[in-house]
Order: structure tokens, then sequence, then C-alpha cells
């Protein structure tokens, strides 16, 4: 029984559920059909869910965005994730030699979803479970750069920016132009932002939808790896992982025709 009043939060969290039930992407057009509104009241609809993060759209087509999946609790299957990344991610470690991480974000937190430590006595580490700062983090920096645009810039706003180093960016127009250069290089660097003696590179890693799923990095001590280290030894190895992560996860993506029958005949 709907309550009175309400029909305008009633439409628009039909719209909502039609999107997140198709992360191969609908058009405004098949979303309006399915759910009685008229095409104009479909696209202001949409319109809202992207300005907010829970739709974007590609085209002609809607996708669910990354708020969706974080009231569904994981950007994609953990278990995906860590069962398509853990080969790629040893990978890695043996080219680079250096401890590697796959993280997501968790709201306004990074989560560790996987760390390979490097077989060096002295080295970067972190358990899995482990939530860290998004702000003063290289994964971290480049999750808030690759969100849908806006959402990014209204996380930044919620940051509490703590400073951990003397290098921790703490203002939110210093961080939103490192944003700037992560979205132009591909990736983001940490040079001692989160703890003294230490630097890492993190690459994006994309979902079938293009949305973020999660981020990769390569980190160690500075004694063993300098700023240049990161941009022109680790970042060609951590793209290419984050690529092929990205493509092997598609894999994971549900038919059109699986989900059709999950929805609710009207």
């Amino acid at each position: 029984m709907e309550t009175q009043g309400a029909q305008s939060a009633y439409r628009l969290l039909d719209v909502l559920t039609r999107v997140s039930l198709h992360p191969e992407g609908i058009t405004a057009g098949d979303i309006a059909r399915a759910t009685d509104l008229k095409a104009p009241t479909a696209h202001r609809l949409l319109s809202v869910l992207c300005d907010r993060g829970f739709a974007v759209q590609d085209g002609g087509r809607y996708m669910p965005g990354p708020q969706i999946q974080i009231l569904a609790g994981e950007a994609v299957d953990r278990y995906a994730l860590e069962d398509v990344g853990r080969p790629l991610l040893a990978k890695l470690r043996d080219e680079t030699t250096e401890t590697v991480f796959m993280s997501v974000r968790r709201g306004l937190r990074l989560t560790y979803l996987v760390c390979m430590a490097s077989s060096h006595s002295v080295q970067m580490y972190g358990e899995p479970g482990q939530q860290i700062p998004l702000h003063a983090t290289s994964q971290g920096k480049v999750v808030l750069a690759f969100l849908p645009s806006g959402v990014g810039d209204r996380i930044v706003d919620q940051l509490d920016l703590t400073r951990y180093t003397a290098s921790t960016i703490t203002d939110p127009a210093e961080l939103r132009r490192v944003m700037d250069d992560a979205r132009r290089d591909g990736y983001a660097l940490s040079l001692e932002e989160r703890e003294l003696g230490v630097r890492s590179i993190a690459a994006p890693v994309f979902d079938a939808t293009g949305s973020i799923a999660a981020a990769i990095c390569v980190g160690g001590p500075i004694f063993r790896v300098s700023e240049s280290d990161l941009r022109n030894r680790f970042a060609g190895p951590v793209l290419e992982t984050a690529a092929k992560l990205g493509a092997e996860l598609s894999r994971f993506r549900r038919p059109a025709d699986d989900i059709d029958r999950l929805l609710v005949k009207e």
C-alpha cells in the first residue's frame, strides 16, 4: 500500500530499481514504458539520479552509478575481484618486487581487499579489511578522480582532510587539482603523504559498466622507490594490470535476459 502524497518518491524509486537491474544499460524510453511514466518524466528523474551518482549516462543508455553500488554494499562482487585479481596482482608483485594492494571505496574511506607483500625485508604492508583515508593515499586519490563527474567533488567536500605528514594534502582545492592530474595521467601518486618513508602509485580498475570498481597500487620505501621509478618504471605495469583486471571483470556481468527474469511483472 502506497503512502499518500509520496507519488514522486515512488516514481524515483521505480526508475532507480529499473536502472539497478540493467548493468548493461537501459534507455529512457524502455524505463518510461516499464514504469508507466511519460518520457519527459523519465528523463527528469534519470537526470536527478545522474546528478547524485546513482546512474551514469553513456550515449542513450543509463547504467548503475557508484552510489547504487555503495547501497548494494559492493562496487562489484568482492569475491570476483579477489578471484580475478590475485593472479594478476601476484604477477605485478613479482615484476616490480614491491608490495601490491587492491582496494575499494567504502563511503568516505578506502578498504584493502588484497595485500601481497614484497619479498624485501623492508616493505609496505597492510591487512585486508584495513581502512585508510582517501585523500592521503594514491589509491584513494585515483578512486576520487575517476568517479562520475561531480561525485568525487561532493565526496571531497565531506572528507576530514587530516594531516598525517608534512606532505599530506589538506586543502580541498589542491586535492581537486591532484584529481585532475590523475585523470590526465591515468594514475595517482602518494609521496610520503600518509606515512613517512614510503611512496606508491595507483591505477583505477573499471567494471563492465565503465564505473570504477577498485584501485590497484604498488608501493615501497623511499630508499628503494623514487618518484621517477613510480612514473617511469611502475606506471606501465600498474596500468596494464588494472586494464587486464577490468577486462576480466566483464565476465561477471549478468546477461540482460537473466536480469529481466528478476523484474516484478506489473
